[in-house]
């Protein structure tokens, strides 16, 4: 599988988010021949009056619904503006329709606005993707960006990369894979395959620990030779005083990677052990970009 069809969100704050994930999807367009996405999602202000408190006058609720509709409207032409500079910058032709691609080996966008709950819209829509890319967010757009990364990992079923800056079109070159055995993390090995082939090297983290269930990452290994890709092995144990996210992190530092791969919010007893908390740990404390897949 390749990356053909890439969705990103685009908040419209005031600040290079929206920019460093366009330009990090284009990067990868270009090196997949893919179709991008830039979706804006306006919030109906008339849902700004369900926040409003109890006692306020209707002139007070009008007076809410204006400032939300206004705000909505600037961050609206601010991700459109965003838009419109990043794909005249790298020269990104606009297509609507699929069979009027120019060039079927090369990068293609259109700018799409709907409107609603973020949560709601990306709950559905970002199903029909092959990759979703998001920047982490931090003061107050914090909260609401962590909503969208959590709707998008848990409700999609899609792959989604994090990232908080630009990101170069060789992104990948050294990836590191966070292995458990779980599910999502099995989803996540076959999602990257794009990634891992193309990979200059490859580290599999995998962690060692005396638990009741088999994790098998030289079944892994072999798994990826099938693709044509060589993994080097890495094993850490939960009793080296870190946490099992700091492991990774560490793990994924020595090896040099440059993005990170690995299987999101898994559940049974013995993963949670392993990956309970290290989704989020990762997200705030990573400092290379992280594919995951739930």
């Amino acid at each position: 599988m390749y990356f053909k069809n890439i969705l990103v969100p685009l908040s419209g704050a005031a600040n290079d988010c929206d920019t460093a994930a366009l330009e990090s999807a284009f990067n990868l367009a270009s090196r997949f021949g893919a179709h991008v996405n830039a979706l804006h999602i306006k919030i109906d202000p008339r849902t700004a009056a369900a926040f409003v408190g109890e006692g306020m006058t209707s002139t007070m609720i009008e007076s809410v619904i204006d400032m939300a509709e206004k705000e909505g409207q600037d961050r609206r032409q601010r991700a459109h503006a965003t838009f419109d500079k990043v794909t005249a910058a790298l020269q990104v032709p606009l297509v609507t329709n699929m069979a009027d691609r120019p060039n079927a080996t090369g990068a293609s966008a259109r700018f799409v606005e709907m409107q609603g709950n973020s949560e709601d819209t990306i709950h559905s829509y970002g199903r029909l993707f092959d990759l979703i890319i998001i920047c982490k967010q931090e003061g107050e757009e914090q909260i609401s960006n962590s909503l969208l990364i959590n709707t998008a990992l848990r409700e999609t079923g899609r792959p989604v990369l994090l990232l908080d800056s630009t990101q170069p079109h060789d992104m990948g070159k050294r990836v590191a894979f966070a292995w458990n055995g779980s599910v999502e993390a099995s989803r996540a090995l076959s999602y990257s395959l794009p990634f891992l082939q193309t990979a200059e090297n490859v580290t599999l983290i995998s962690a060692i620990d005396d638990l009741d269930e088999a994790i098998y990452p030289e079944a892994v290994q072999r798994y990826l030779a099938m693709y044509g890709v060589t993994a080097d092995r890495c094993e850490i144990s939960g009793t080296n005083g870190k946490s099992t996210a700091e492991s990774i992190i560490a793990a994924a530092t020595k090896s040099n990677a440059d993005l990170l791969v690995m299987g999101a919010y898994t559940r049974s007893r013995l993963r949670r052990l392993f990956f309970g908390a290290v989704t989020e740990e990762i997200l705030n404390n990573c400092p290379i970009p992280v594919f995951m897949a739930h």
